[in-house]
């Protein structure tokens, strides 16, 4: 299903189409933290710590920018991907 009219967020001089959310492989997850804390900087909150991963704890307020991937030094932020309420991607 593709949106005709999606929602964007503006940030850093650039748009971003707001739904898409970061997938986590919690295995690789080594829960330093430094994608929450970007996430948490650059304004969206996005991320927080439960056990032993990161996690996506407020997809709506995910503005898709992707930042947090450049954050993980073990890539366990592996893209990003449509968030859809009724049916929420699955980390690996």
């Amino acid at each position: 299903m593709t949106d005709e009219n999606p929602e964007v967020a503006e940030a850093f001089g650039r748009e971003f189409v707001k739904g898409n959310v970061p997938e986590i492989n919690s295995v690789r997850c080594m829960t330093c933290g430094n994608c929450v804390s970007l996430c948490k900087q650059l304004g969206p909150d996005v991320l927080e710590i439960q056990g032993e991963s990161a996690v996506v704890a407020r997809p709506d307020d995910c503005i898709g920018d992707g930042a947090c991937l450049t954050a993980c030094p073990t890539t366990a932020i592996f893209l990003m991907s449509r968030h859809d309420p009724e049916d929420p991607p699955e980390s690996i």
